[in-house]
């Protein structure tokens, strides 16, 4: 009878390098992917945020029967209109600028998509 060695298993450094770069390859593509969704999310967030203190201003304005240009602060909205103040979330929870009646609400940040994207009224 003949005598077998006993094979070793397991991986080469090769095969594992390979592994490691196909790996490297596909978060070289992924990340940039993951960083533009997040982007896109809070500026959604943002614009979201936007209209609702725009509308919460429209209705401290209607009620309280004020024309445009007259000022108006974020306390003036919570908590009758608004239930917590909104911050945005790509300037690190800077809070906006809600502006005078009549005028839109504005993010801290200034980023081209992060602005009121109303389709309501002139």
């Amino acid at each position: 009878m003949r005598n077998r060695t006993a094979s070793r298993r397991g991986f080469t450094l090769l095969e594992i390098m390979v592994v490691i770069f196909i790996l490297g390859i596909l978060v070289t593509i992924a990340v940039p992917s993951w960083m533009n969704a997040r982007a896109r999310a809070q500026a959604r967030t943002c614009s979201a945020n936007l209209r609702q203190i725009h509308q919460a201003k429209e209705q401290y304005a209607l009620v309280n029967r004020l024309a445009n240009g007259t000022p108006v602060q974020m306390s003036d909205l919570v908590p009758q209109y608004l239930q917590a103040e909104p911050l945005c979330p790509a300037a690190g929870g800077a809070p906006y600028t809600v502006n005078a009646i009549g005028t839109d609400p504005t993010c801290p940040t200034g980023l081209p998509n992060h602005t009121l994207n109303w389709g309501g009224g002139p």
